[in-house]
């Protein structure tokens, strides 16, 4: 089970086929993606007091490797964006949504659970900021 974030926009107004509409909300998902991989890198990120162990601070053989965070990758297919960890397989674990944490009493990180939350947070100004960047090449400013 991959751990993701699924960004996809819908509706009646995207059936019309707005040619400059449809550009514009595929650039709201491409950047959506991209601030959503970029906020998973920050917290997936080695942490010399927290949750991912620099190499020096960990016992021997047990500091973390980066491997999980080079798997997480963003994907952008016509309006629908995904990030995903490639299917690692300790991903659910470090998630906290294994049986493995139920029976080892490890809640886990819930990072793309907290990404997906503040992605929610950041959906409108990234889509004012979008938006106005058409807008002002729909005026010939750009």
């Amino acid at each position: 089970m991959a751990q993701g974030i699924t960004v996809e926009v819908k509706g009646p107004l995207l059936t019309r086929g707005n040619r400059m509409f449809d550009q514009m909300t595929n650039e709201l998902v491409q950047r959506m993606v991209e601030i959503g991989e970029q906020k998973l890198d920050q917290t997936l990120r080695f942490r010399p007091a927290g949750v991912y162990l620099s190499v020096q601070q960990a016992r021997p053989g047990q500091a973390s490797t980066g491997n999980y965070r080079r798997n997480v990758q963003g994907k952008t297919q016509w309006m629908k964006g995904t990030i995903d960890d490639g299917n690692v397989v300790y991903g659910p674990w470090l998630e906290g949504i294994s049986s493995l944490n139920e029976t080892r009493g490890f809640r886990g990180y819930a990072s793309f659970r907290r990404t997906a939350q503040w992605m929610e947070s950041r959906i409108r100004p990234e889509t004012k900021a979008v938006v106005a960047r058409w807008k002002r090449k729909m005026n010939g400013s750009m």
